[in-house]
């Protein structure tokens, strides 16, 4: 049965993804706010689909913000739908040319980095503001990738002088999943993508996705270690019954926190911390 429902769910999201990046591009005839409301609708259709029930607490706002979210899971994005601003996203440039989820990036104009490139850093601050300019939204994890559980891992300052920068506010959007088989931890290393599609097999046939969301209200903040600790202190707050390491992990449990729910959410073996935290 799980098999026929995650079929039926894959060729669906084929379409959905094909359609949304068009209507993404057609919208745009009518400005950012038609582009958006094309995503909006089908980044809802999405969820739908996946079985994803969720129950919202707090809303954004209708201004040019910075969102930043903890990232347990690729399914992540299917909440795009709660930004009712123009938004774009933040995303590792491995997936820029993969079919559907590439297609949909390149229609949403997202910032494409590259993973341990020393200048990848400097250039978002350059990308982001250049969409703050436009007046979009950028949605993004501080913590660089998805984490495989709740557990909160150390953020950089770069995003939040970011913000700081560009003079506009900090959202934070913290995301709850109660089901087990969702969280996802990537390395984007050799036999990621055969990993990551049994992963995502796996998801396609669960019946229901349950997801708490939670909205802070926007805020500026003049400081980025503030910021940094608001980001930290707002999750800690809504994932207390989930968490299994302080927030953020401490540096010595980071292999640990990594491995804590299943040791195969590693998609390669690990010989050393480095390669745990590469």
């Amino acid at each position: 049965m799980k098999h026929i429902l995650a079929t039926i769910r894959l060729a669906g999201l084929a379409v959905l993804f094909t359609l949304t990046s068009l209507l993404v591009v057609v919208g745009r005839i009518f400005g950012k706010k038609g582009a958006h409301a094309m995503l909006r609708i089908g980044v809802y259709c999405k969820a739908q689909l996946l079985g994803i029930r969720s129950t919202v607490h707090g809303q954004s706002t209708r201004e040019t913000q910075l969102i930043l979210i903890n990232h347990p899971s690729y399914l992540d994005i299917m909440f795009l739908n709660y930004i009712k601003h123009p938004t774009t996203l933040l995303a590792a440039n491995n997936f820029k040319n993969w079919p559907l989820v590439g297609w949909l990036g390149k229609a949403l104009n997202v910032i494409w980095i590259k993973r341990h490139d020393r200048n990848a850093g400097k250039q978002v601050l350059i990308d982001g503001d250049k969409r703050f300019k436009k007046g979009l939204c950028l949605m993004t994890s501080p913590e660089g990738r998805t984490s495989g559980t709740h557990d909160i891992y150390p953020v950089k300052p770069g995003l939040f002088l970011l913000a700081q920068r560009a003079e506009v506010p900090i959202t934070f959007m913290c995301f709850k999943y109660k089901n087990n088989a969702v969280p996802y931890f990537h390395s984007l290393k050799q036999g990621f993508v055969p990993h990551f599609l049994k992963h995502f097999w796996q998801v396609l046939g669960q019946w229901r996705i349950p997801v708490e969301i939670h909205f802070s209200e926007p805020k500026f903040f003049n400081d980025a270690k503030e910021a940094m600790q608001a980001f930290y202190d707002f999750n800690k707050s809504h994932l207390q019954d989930v968490l299994h390491f302080e927030v953020p992990v401490k540096e010595e449990f980071i292999g640990e926190a990594l491995t804590r729910i299943d040791p195969s959410n590693l998609s390669f073996r690990a010989e050393s911390k480095e390669e745990l935290l590469a």
